[in-house]
């Protein structure tokens, strides 16, 4: 279906053609909570029309089959969709809702309390609405639901937390109506998300998507399907809300009907749910390799596994090596990137059956163009010419929300700058660093991707990033590293690095053992906290 023969994301989202009966939606904690197509119809229609028109509408929620409804219901309601991480502070949250001008918040009983502070200091006047299951209220024969009036202990509840309304209280019964008639007047122009950036630079700013963006990128990341010799079932953990899963979570999982668990969250009991409900695709970030490859069952639990998706942050070779190493014989799943940002969703991937162990980020998805431009932290790296990466196509945001300033910054014509170092081969795009946090040591590159791999090549650290410290011709590569064993010393990681890398790249080079690496939701080292340690400690 072309584009311009859709009329917004909600209709194009339930355009797909399978069994409506079938679960679709299912929580991988309890199986007998899922949600077919004709029950998420169904239940969109029921909540269409519960906002007013024109609101951002904040979902501070973790994974679950409901979600995707909730996200529905707001675009039904010609309304815009954000989402923000749970483990989020009152502090953090504030600022969210001023930025984004949110007028309602969706969020559990049990975080109710850090929301209500956030609103008071926000300042900002908006409603907070308790989520609830849905799923278990008494459906009617035509599939809509009643209306039923919370209890006592939910009434106490709502009047200490000076909440309007539980979810339920949302629900109507628009029986005279469908989602093509509730949808009317949407445009593809509109916006139907503002994503939340990553915060690793300065505050974290909201990219506004339209329709039309998110649909052209959900129609380029489909995959050959109908090509892959096995059935696709997937259990997501990763979180729903960023967006490197939320095209897929959200949106496709209900279009295409692929039969897809949601975890609330990635934990210990991860590789036994692979197993038990035969999955065979799954999607995470690096660290949850790092966890797998710890846990001494994962090898019998994880052979089912034909495909990973990973993104948020890069993956090292060696944790890659590590992740492979698990699956038996010829049965290795194929380990499949997916480069992209909060404003603009995927760049690149690979499609079922391209395969690739050469450490690209795979080819660029249908629409979108890349290239590279000069910048000060680049140069000819082993003949390659390397640069920032632009890139441009219909699923760029629009701009970040009411912050014409840095949208301005983000962009050279119509070519968002990425930020990323990289270069091109054989039509694959390989990622050297983030152009802020290349280091020159001596007047040459140091790329901290290239050193933290090599640092977790040794048995015993557990897990290690790389920032640069000093200024000028002071700076010089910081390694803080995860120890594995209480005795690991700063002169075994050196001679550990000296042993495989250029002197000019370690010479300098100071170890800093640390309990944790500060990391966000997707996986992507925080630099710049990391430094502060750093900093600090040097200081103290």
């Amino acid at each position: 279906m072309a584009i311009t023969e859709v009329s917004n994301l909600v209709t194009w989202t339930f355009s797909g053609t399978y069994d409506q009966d079938r679960p679709v939606l299912i929580d991988a904690a309890n199986t007998d909570r899922y949600i077919t197509k004709r029950h998420a119809s169904n239940l969109v229609l029921d909540l269409a029309g519960a906002f007013d028109r024109d609101s951002t509408i904040c979902l501070h929620l973790a994974n679950d089959v409901l979600y995707p409804i909730l996200v529905l219901a707001t675009l039904a309601s010609k309304c815009r969709w954000t989402g923000t991480n749970p483990a989020y502070t009152a502090s953090e949250l504030s600022h969210h809702f001023h930025i984004s001008e949110c007028k309602y918040v969706i969020t559990e009983t049990k975080d109710v309390d850090t929301v209500q502070k956030a609103v008071d200091m926000s300042g900002v006047d908006l409603e907070i609405i308790v989520f609830e299951d849905l799923l278990a209220i008494e459906v009617h024969s035509a599939g809509h639901f009643h209306t039923m009036p919370p209890s006592a202990t939910q009434l106490n509840g709502l009047h200490r937390h000076k909440c309007k309304r539980s979810l339920r209280q949302l629900l109507s019964n628009h029986t005279a109506f469908n989602l093509e008639t509730v949808t009317r007047g949407i445009s593809l122009s509109d916006t139907a998300a503002l994503m939340q950036t990553s915060g690793t630079t300065g505050l974290p700013k909201l990219a506004a998507r339209s329709h039309h963006s998110m649909i052209s990128e959900q129609q380029a990341i489909e995959d050959n399907n109908s090509s892959k010799p096995y059935e696709v079932r997937r259990l997501y953990c990763t979180p729903i809300f960023h967006s490197f899963a939320a095209p897929e979570m959200i949106f496709n999982a209900l279009r295409l009907g692929q039969t897809s668990y949601f975890m609330r969250r990635f934990d210990d009991t991860f590789a036994q749910k692979i197993h038990d409900l035969g999955i065979t695709e799954t999607f995470g970030a690096p660290p949850m390799f790092a966890h797998l490859i710890a846990q001494p069952n994962a090898r019998m639990l994880l052979q089912g596994l034909k495909a990973i998706y990973f993104g948020g942050a890069p993956l090292a070779p060696e944790l890659r090596r590590q992740m492979l190493n698990l699956f038996e014989g010829e049965s290795k799943p194929r380990i499949v990137p997916v480069y992209g940002m909060t404003e603009g969703g995927w760049f690149t991937t690979l499609k079922h059956d391209q395969v690739d162990d050469t450490g690209s980020l795979g080819k660029p998805i249908p629409g979108y163009e890349l290239k590279l431009s000069p910048c000060p932290k680049t140069n000819i790296m082993d003949a390659q010419l390397v640069g920032e990466i632009l890139i441009r196509g219909p699923q760029l945001m629009t701009g970040y929300h009411s912050d014409s300033q840095a949208t301005a910054a983000m962009f050279e014509g119509d070519w968002l700058k990425t930020g990323d170092v990289g270069y091109f081969r054989d039509g694959k795009i390989y990622l050297v660093d983030r152009a802020k946090d290349l280091i020159k040591v001596n007047g040459w590159q140091v790329s901290p991707a290239e050193l933290e791999d090599v640092l977790l090549q040794h048995p015993d650290v557990r897990d290690a990033a790389i920032v640069g410290v000093g200024e000028g011709v002071d700076e010089h590569p910081a390694a803080c590293v995860v120890a594995g064993r209480a005795d690991l010393t700063e002169e075994t990681v050196r001679v550990h690095l000296r042993a495989r890398l250029a002197s000019y790249k370690i010479s300098r080079t100071e170890v800093r053992f640390v309990k944790a690496i500060p990391k966000n939701a997707a996986g992507k080292i925080l630099r710049n906290c990391l430094r502060g340690v750093v900093t600090t400690a040097v200081e103290t």
